[in-house]
């Protein structure tokens, strides 16, 4: 799994289950604490608790499930179409491309789904009121992409006016059902001003999973291949299916301003790129997609230690008695995990949904310098910190007893998170863990802090040593304790 996502879903469905009812305001963090929270995911979170209770086995099978119920209406495309086994599996390579990639157990593979449903019954020329209300009644409580379905048949009805063609009987009736069906929701209109709180938010120049394709990251290599060929075969059927070919670009361009909205566009572009090509081009475009398309997985365990931090959050968990009253900043992206972990009397700075988008910018600005740090801490009243282990450095300049001088390379958080107030108490190279010393036992942070061992520290220990300035038994007492925390 490379989004963390995941993971705040499945304590929003624990807490589901737990009250019977629908979160209103925010139950999981002390900062934001009680803010309204309008939780449009919920019924996929009710859904995937259950799987959770069989540990990666179970979330394994969810995610299987959830990328088989997604592909089932686009290969039902390629059925209406009459296409060889050939030609399926040759769309079912793209699709794999284009998905894959941003293919994580999120409510986003739903959307998927029904998007490809109801353009699947838009191509057949089916239009039902009453379809409409019961498809969109539901998916409008398990994920925000009804909306992409709502433009789809209104782009439909527009390009086949366009087109001069034959209006699909019903389908004015059928947008009214989809209408209705969405006000099923326990947040009725409120469920709008989520949507527009996403409309105006900072996140899309912050996470790299919101922004723009881009060809920097090869893991997004295969959508760039897979929309390149699919524009290609819509370019060839603007004639023949205008709708799906309108359809399959601007959902390429969607893809295009967000990586993460590429979900939507093969259910126009596969059925289309599947047909373009004759037997030996497409067995060559499948040789090549299906390497791509699964270069991008990551088998193994569910989760990838790189997007959540599992090691010093699990440090954080198994210190709970001492540390699980403090109020610990946690880096964006490692919320969700930390919070599921702890458990639901557990509270986080912050998470991946919407309501912390903000934090990521204020984060950033912190960064900046020790006052701006020492705001920040004052302003969340931070009791510790759980925070990324930046590959950054500063000069900082050494005065000797015999008064030479010397300038060292120094890790940045020496002086962002001066040791005179912040103790490190667990680090790896990918994440650290600090404590105000004021908010600790004496005889736990005696235990547990590294006084000398520090991560992109080792030329300023290295000359501590050798001028007898480093307890050595102490520095090798640090190094054991830490080999021994990551081996754990």
């Amino acid at each position: 799994m490379a989004s963390p996502d995941a993971w705040w879903h499945l304590s929003a469905g624990r807490w589901i289950w737990t009250h019977g009812a629908v979160p209103a305001v925010d139950p999981f963090s002390f900062t934001r604490g009680g803010a309204p929270w309008a939780d449009f995911e919920w019924g996929f979170q009710v859904i995937l608790y259950p799987f959770a209770l069989f540990g990666d086995f179970g979330l394994w099978t969810a995610k299987a499930l959830l990328l088989i119920f997604a592909f089932w209406p686009v290969d039902g495309l390629l059925r209406d179409r009459g296409v060889s086994p050939l030609t399926r599996a040759l769309g079912c390579a793209a699709w794999a491309a284009a998905i894959l990639p941003h293919a994580d157990l999120r409510p986003d593979l739903v959307s998927a789904a029904l998007f490809a449903w109801t353009l699947r019954r838009l191509s057949g020329g089916k239009a039902s009121f009453l379809w409409s209300f019961g498809i969109f009644a539901v998916w409008a409580n398990l994920h925000g992409g009804f909306v992409f379905g709502l433009a789809l048949m209104m782009g439909w009805a527009a390009v086949r006016r366009a087109a001069a063609k034959t209006a699909v009987a019903h389908l004015g009736a059928q947008f009214c059902g989809a209408i209705l069906g969405v006000l099923l929701n326990p947040y009725g209109l409120g469920l709008f001003a989520a949507f527009a709180a996403h409309a105006v938010d900072p996140v899309r120049d912050l996470v790299r999973e919101w922004g723009p394709l881009s060809l920097r990251y090869p893991f997004q290599w295969p959508l760039a291949a897979a929309l390149a060929a699919g524009t290609w075969a819509a370019w060839r059927a603007r004639r023949r299916e205008p709708e799906l070919a309108a359809a399959a670009v601007a959902l390429a361009a969607a893809a295009l301003f967000s990586a993460r909205l590429s979900v939507y566009w093969p259910a126009a572009a596969v059925p289309l790129l599947a047909t373009a090509l004759p037997a030996v081009p497409a067995l060559a475009l499948l040789s090549v997609l299906l390497p791509l398309s699964l270069r991008p997985v990551s088998w193994g365990r569910f989760y990838q230690d790189a997007y959540v931090a599992r090691d010093a959050a699990d440090f954080v968990v198994a210190e709970r008695a001492t540390l699980g009253s403090l109020r610990l900043f946690n880096t964006y992206e490692w919320g969700g995990y930390l919070g599921w972990k702890l458990g639901p009397q557990g509270k986080v700075f912050g998470d991946g949904r919407y309501l912390f988008h903000g934090q990521v910018a204020d984060l950033r600005a912190a960064l900046a310098g020790p006052a701006e740090m020492d705001e920040f801490a004052r302003r969340y009243a931070l009791d510790g910190f759980l925070i990324r282990n930046f590959r950054a450095a500063v000069p900082i300049v050494r005065v000797y007893p015999d008064g030479t001088k010397r300038t060292v390379s120094r890790p940045w958080y020496l002086t962002l998170l001066p040791r005179e107030r912040w103790a490190l108490v667990w680090w790896s190279d990918s994440a650290l863990v600090f404590v105000d010393r004021t908010k600790v036992p004496a005889a736990w942070l005696s235990a547990n802090e590294y006084r000398w061992l520090r991560p992109g520290d080792g030329d300023a220990l290295a000359d501590a040593l050798s001028r007898g300035e480093a307890p050595a038994a102490v520095v090798e007492a640090e190094k054991i304790r830490h080999q021994s925390a990551l081996a754990r």
